[in-house]
Parts: C-alpha cells; structure tokens; sequence
C-alpha cells in the first residue's frame, strides 16, 4: 500500500514484534478459535502462525483462523498458503461482516475519521453505534465501531486484544466505551510503552487486552514499561489499578498514574487543604472572535484613511500572536501598545466604503461570513480581563489592561467574581503546579504539541487566589520584567518562589512538582519517544 493510501485508510502497520507480544499473552489454548478483522499488511496473522508453530499445534490453524481485510490485495498474500484456509479469508468492510461466534478478536484497527471513510462505511458504521446505543460525531475515528462489532463476535469468556491510539484513553466519546467495557469484560488490561510502537507516525499508541466477555469489573489494569525489549521481557517499571469512574469524570487517570506516589502527595495536600482549585471557578475560557477573513477585518491604517473608515466603526483588537511580540508588552496589555483593530461597522449602511470593498474582494461569500446577517458584522464580540495563548508547553497569559478584544488565535478568560483581580489570576496562574495541572488536563496534538480548548482548560487547577494575600507586590514587578524579555520559563519559576512557598510548601515539595512536570513533558515528547 503506497504512504498515501495508508493515511486515507488510516493504516499504520503494527511492528511485528508487538504482533507476537499481543499474540503471545492472548492465545493460550489450540481450541481458541481466531479473528483477526483488518490484517492490513498481515503482521498479525504471521504472528498468530508463528505462535501456532511455536506450541506444536500448526495443523489446528485451519480450522481456528479467520481474518477480514477491505483491501483485496492484502487477502491474495494468504491466498496459497499452506496451513491456512482462505476460504475464512474474507475480503470486506470488517462492519459488514455478519458477527460469527470466535474465541478471540486480535488486530490493529484504522485510526481514521469517519468523515474520511466513503459514505458507505460511514452510515454503516454510525448505524452500528446507533443499534448499540451510542452516539459518536463524523470527526470520531473508526476504531470504536471496529471494537463494538469485534465484541458481537465474541463467545461467553472471550478475550478482544488490540492496538489502539493513545486517544482511546482521554477523549470524551470514548467515555461510553470504558463503560461498555467494563459491563462486558471481567479483566480490563491497558499497556503503555515509552518507546513508540510507530516511530514513523505521530500516534501514541497503547495495547488494550479485555478477557471474559460477558463479565463485569470497575477497574483497569495499568502496564507502564520504558521500552519494547523491557515489554518482551515482562520488566514492568510501573503496575497501577485505575478505577473506570476516574476515567468516566474525565480525570485523565492514565495521565496521572505515570507520577509517582510521592509527586500525587504533593497534589494531594494541596487538594486537602484547599489550596488549589478549578481555574473555573473563578474565570471562564471562551474562544476569541472569529472574523472569518483577518487581512479584511482588521485593515490596516492606510486603508482606514483611503476608505474613510471612522473611529466608531473600529475596535483595538488583538489578531493573532504575532502582534503581542514586542519587547514593551509583560504582564498587561495596556492602552494603544497594539493598533491593530476590528472593523465593527455596527451603525454603518451597507453601502459604506469599505464594505463595498469587502463585496468586490468576495469576502462576504467566505462560509463564515454567509452565515452571518449582515455579512460583515463579526458575532462575539466581549472584551475579556485575560488573555491566553493556545500552543505550547508554557502558555502565556495577559492581563487585559487595555480592553482589548481578542480572536480565536487566543481563550478569552472573563473573571466570576469581582472580589478577584486579574492580577490575582496572574499571581496564581504563574508557577509549576499549574504547568503540572495542564499535562494532566491538556490534550496534545500529533507530535506532542499541547493545544488549550475551553473544556479542558477550565479543568486546569491553580491555586486559590484568595489564599494568595501575603505575596509579596514585588511578584507583579518582577514577573513583568521577565515577560517583556521572553523569559517564560524563568517567569513560572519565580512563581515557584513567590506563590507555592506563600502556601506553606517546602522546597522539597516544590522540586517534587517541578520533577512532576517534567516526567509528563517527557511522555507527551514524541521524539524522545522516537528517538529511544
């Protein structure tokens, strides 16, 4: 299959040696009958044959193998096969399969969108989810029906034993799968190795194992090891048991589990005694404004003058990143230190100048822009105390000194109660534990690269700005100082000194944190994962 067609079905080929891992744990009895539903390039099914060899028992595969493969070509490899039939070879769309009873489901399912799948494959496997009764968007990827489907073919005690994305553990429909596991399966089982399993994709992946179908169970078995040789081995660095109710309120246990007992205490203590907090709960993440063409709605200051734009139809905004990267801005965005502006022509006739302008470039026919009446009036529009970078391990936040308004290049923070400042947001937001907080609560995009939402980000705990009156007022002096000379890291660090120590943590507590972080980043960090 060309690198292309690979992407379109979302084909990553399992290494052979995890193949034989999976293989080798599973299949455990020459009676076991065998399905393998998307063998792709057939690295499962030579390690199901290798396995079958290796325990004496090669005359029972042609009874005990089936496997189904969409592609045809993939299907002709096995066609002569010796110790094979190809009569249980079956060339299909593994959810059009009528479901046939078998004692174990092993494979590698496509980690594809539906909405990247032809129309066919999509309405069959959302009819699927539908029966069963779950509900999953076209973003949601193909390995959920896969496991559901994979399940209806399951005996009494079956076992499903897969390799799945990463994301299987952490986004939100995947929630009513633990469920459906853990009322179906009496042992659930979750591998997670260090060294990646794809080093030539930008997915993290973990071995699902399930065994006993038709049982039940609230916990999860959590297998972490450092490298592949120490998984052949059975050299485990860490064995935990996760509740599924942590992992159904969204807490990120298989995050969180990666720390050791001494980094949880510290959080733990902190929880105890009410020093930390959901940043919610006291300042509420929206997306910026979405203008829908930045170059023509925010024009520049020779097109205000050419098309005799007025002050009032204009409003100081902040566009993207880029305007923010000058050497006077820190701590607080304040008045006229960005120019640019929104053009918000509100009580302006359609027939104004510069909407005319916008007509003849064609922006009104941008999607965007067609759903709005008029065209050219962007909708939410509110000016937010804080302001929050997206990307990156160390997101910057800003005071709005300067009631600006911000796009959707930033999360727009608007403070609940008036009791708190925006400088005590800062004051609280600026140190390790938060850092700490988003590993465990922010999703990373391909490649590691941490990316902020709403959801997530109000799930960050920060500590309590009320518990933070003693801090020291050089704090915002010195952390201003830091900011304006890009000194991001240093500024969470004087934090540390200023903030976590006002609440009583030793330094030894405060290093535990900082070494928390850094274990995380070390996970997220796909080429260190890589490059082993």
């Amino acid at each position: 299959m060309l690198e292309y067609e690979k992407k379109l079905k979302g084909a990553f080929f399992t290494s052979g040696d995890v193949s034989h891992y999976l293989s080798d744990r599973v299949i455990e009895r020459k009676t076991q009958t065998i399905l393998e539903p998307s063998f792709g390039d057939g690295s499962f099914i030579d390690a199901i044959i290798d396995r079958y060899i290796e325990l004496g028992w090669k005359e029972h595969l042609k009874k005990n193998l089936y496997a189904v493969e969409i592609q045809e070509s993939a299907i002709s490899q096995y066609a002569n096969h010796p110790l094979l039939d190809s009569d249980k070879f079956i060339s299909s769309d593994f959810i059009a399969v009528e479901p046939f009873p078998v004692d174990i489901v092993i494979g590698n399912p496509p980690y594809i969108g539906l909405n990247k799948i032809s129309k066919s494959e999509r309405e069959r496997a959302k009819r699927l989810l539908s029966l069963n009764g779950f509900n999953m968007q076209s973003s949601g990827s193909l390995w959920f029906p896969f496991i559901i489907h994979s399940c209806a073919f399951l005996k009494n005690g079956g076992t499903l034993a897969f390799v799945l994305p990463f994301e299987v553990t952490y986004v939100r429909y995947s929630k009513q799968l633990w469920k459906y596991l853990s009322q179906h399966f009496s042992e659930l089982t979750v591998v997670r190795v260090f060294e990646d399993i794809f080093p030539d994709v930008d997915v993290e992946t973990v071995l699902l194992i399930a065994k006993g179908y038709s049982g039940s169970t609230n916990f999860v078995n959590y297998e972490i090891y450092d490298t592949r040789i120490h998984l052949f081995n059975g050299m485990m660095a860490k064995n935990v048991t996760i509740s599924i109710e942590s992992i159904l309120s969204g807490e990120r246990p298989f995050v969180s589990n990666l720390l050791d007992t001494s980094h949880l205490q510290v959080i733990n203590k902190l929880r105890s005694k009410g020093y930390i907090k959901p940043i919610s709960d006291f300042c509420k993440f929206k997306i910026g404004y979405v203008s829908a063409d930045q170059t023509y709605f925010h024009p520049t200051t020779k097109e205000i003058k050419s098309f005799r734009i007025s002050d009032r139809d204009l409003i100081p905004s902040i566009a993207n990143a880029k305007v923010l990267k000058q050497k006077d801005i820190g701590l607080e965005i304040k008045p006229k230190q960005v120019e640019t502006r929104l053009f918000y022509p509100k009580l302006a006739k359609p027939n104004h100048p510069y909407i005319k302008h916008g007509e003849k470039l064609g922006v009104h026919k941008r999607f965007k822009c067609r759903q709005r009446k008029p065209w050219y009036i962007t909708p939410g529009i509110e000016i937010p105390d804080i302001i929050l970078t997206v990307f990156g391990d160390k997101p910057r936040l800003y005071i709005n000194s300067g009631n600006y308004l911000a796009s959707n290049s930033f999360l727009c923070g608007f403070l609940k109660q008036k009791t708190i400042s925006q400088r005590q947001v800062a004051l609280s937001w600026y140190n390790s534990l938060t850092l700490l907080s988003i590993e465990m609560k922010v999703h990373s995009l391909g490649g590691g690269v941490l990316v902020f939402i709403p959801g997530e980000t109000d799930k960050v705990e920060v500590l309590d700005p009320e518990k933070l009156n003693n801090v020291d007022k050089s704090f915002f002096t010195e952390i201003d100082c830091l900011l304006k000379n890009s000194s991001l890291d240093d500024t969470y660090l004087l934090g540390d000194i200023y903030s976590l120590k006002a609440i009583g943590l030793s330094q030894n507590e405060i290093l535990l944190i900082q070494e928390a972080v850094q274990i995380l980043r070390k996970w997220r960090n796909s080429r260190l994962r890589k490059n082993l």
